[in-house]
C-alpha cells in the first residue's frame, strides 16, 4: 500500500492542491497529514476542508493547536503570532 504524507501546509492552498494531485498520480491509497494545516497563508478554511476530504489521519500541529486555543501562542515569534491572530479571526 502506498501512503502519502503531507505536513506544514500553513494555509498554502495552491501548494496543497499540487501535492494532492501528485499523490493521486503516484496512486497513494492513504494520506496522512502531520499537522500545521494553518498558519501564514491566505487560505486556512479551504486547506482545512481539503485535508478533511483527503487525509485519513491528521495530527494536530503547533500552529493548529494555537489557532484552536489548545496551546498559548506565547512561544511563537512575532510573525507567527500575527499569523495566528489573523487565522483565528478568519476561521469558519
Amino acid at each position: 500500500m502506498k501512503i502519502g504524507v503531507i505536513s506544514d501546509i500553513h494555509s498554502n492552498l495552491e501548494a496543497l492542491e499540487v501535492m494532492l494531485k501528485r499523490l493521486a498520480s503516484e496512486k497513494a491509497e492513504r494520506i496522512f497529514c502531520l499537522g500545521d494545516i494553518v498558519g501564514y497563508g491566505a487560505n486556512p478554511n479551504e486547506c482545512i476542508e481539503l485535508v478533511r476530504e483527503s487525509a485519513g489521519v491528521t495530527v494536530l500541529g503547533n500552529h493548529d493547536a494555537a489557532c484552536t486555543g489548545h496551546t498559548a501562542p506565547d512561544y511563537f515569534n512575532s510573525y507567527a503570532r500575527a499569523a495566528i491572530d489573523w487565522t483565528m479571526r478568519v476561521l469558519a
